[in-house]
């Protein structure tokens, strides 16, 4: 059984990861209080200790509304955990040789990329700082010269999470308690299933491969259609599903979204074949069926 070393595992992603595959791993998820990746030592001695064949790095500042408060700050919190943190990870795994999977996110890009999602081979160009740390952060770990599988992730969302709500579960506690909602009609996005995210992760580290992959849902929506999908999914009330402009619900922002905040992960399901990653559509139908099981355990 392979040994993973998780950081950042109380996370949306790392938490799911977890979950999901404790029995196929031998997982070691190491609180922030036992491990701080910006603690060298600590990193250190917790793999000289544990001896992991694989690390995860989830650990990450993602409030990216309070990481545009810390703007150009190399000594703020978003700097320090996004970019020194991994530099720090990055650096261990280098010196222990083990193989590190970095997780980042679609925010490296500027979102003016209209006719297609971003793919692999597009140029990164952050527009807020959240984006800029995490884009930071890639190049120090590709610097590192460790073992290094570097994995960009989208808006992912998941059935249950009680520390922060994701956009599906937003809309779908909105809708389902009757509240009207306003939802972008002209911005794209590929949510993603965290179950999703997960096995993605589970296949790079049975496969042992390393490189480059955009993990994400196979198609991309406007948040407008994305909340129509989960109405219907759901069977709620679509009346109450209003619509606003990507310009009129950006104004107001100290870090701009993306417009086209869109991933394209062909190049993995190249890789690894279809059927790990989903469609929007197919993915709000396991989130139906993962909150039913879970509504029916409590019962």
């Amino acid at each position: 059984m392979k040994k993973v070393l998780v950081l950042g595992g109380s996370g949306l992603v790392g938490s799911k990861f977890i979950d999901l595959y404790s029995q196929d791993f031998e997982i070691n998820a190491p609180d922030v209080k036992v491990l701080d990746i910006l603690n060298k030592d600590q990193i250190l001695q917790t793999i000289e200790k544990f001896n992991p064949d694989y690390i995860i790095n989830f650990a990450a500042f993602t409030d990216v509304e309070a990481s545009e408060d810390q703007k150009g700050d190399k000594n703020g919190i978003c700097f320090q955990i996004n970019s020194i943190g991994a530099k720090n990870v990055a650096e261990a795994a280098k010196d222990f040789n083990k193989h590190l999977v970095h997780i980042s996110t679609e925010y490296i890009f500027d979102g003016t990329k209209e006719v297609s999602p971003y793919t692999e081979e597009d140029q990164p160009n952050p527009t807020n700082w959240y984006g800029q740390t995490k884009y930071f952060a890639e190049q120090f770990v590709q610097e590192s010269s460790c073992q290094l599988s570097l994995v960009r992730i989208c808006m992912p969302f998941s059935s249950y999470y009680e520390l922060k709500k994701d956009v599906a579960r937003f809309f779908l506690y909105e809708l389902q308690h009757g509240n009207k909602i306003k939802a972008i009609e002209d911005q794209w996005i590929t949510p993603t299933l965290v179950s999703d995210i997960a096995a993605a992760l589970k296949t790079i580290i049975e496969t042992g491969t390393t490189g480059l992959y955009h993990v994400s849902s196979t198609d991309s929506v406007t948040p407008l259609e994305f909340a129509k999908t989960i109405a219907e999914t759901f069977q709620l009330d679509y009346s109450l599903i209003g619509k606003v402009s990507f310009d009129a619900y950006n104004q107001n922002k100290k870090a701009k979204l993306l417009k086209f905040s869109w991933l394209n992960p062909t190049k993995f399901e190249q890789k690894f074949g279809e059927g790990i990653l989903h469609t929007i559509e197919e993915s709000l139908i396991f989130l139906k069926k993962e909150i039913d099981e879970k509504a029916g355990n409590q019962i």
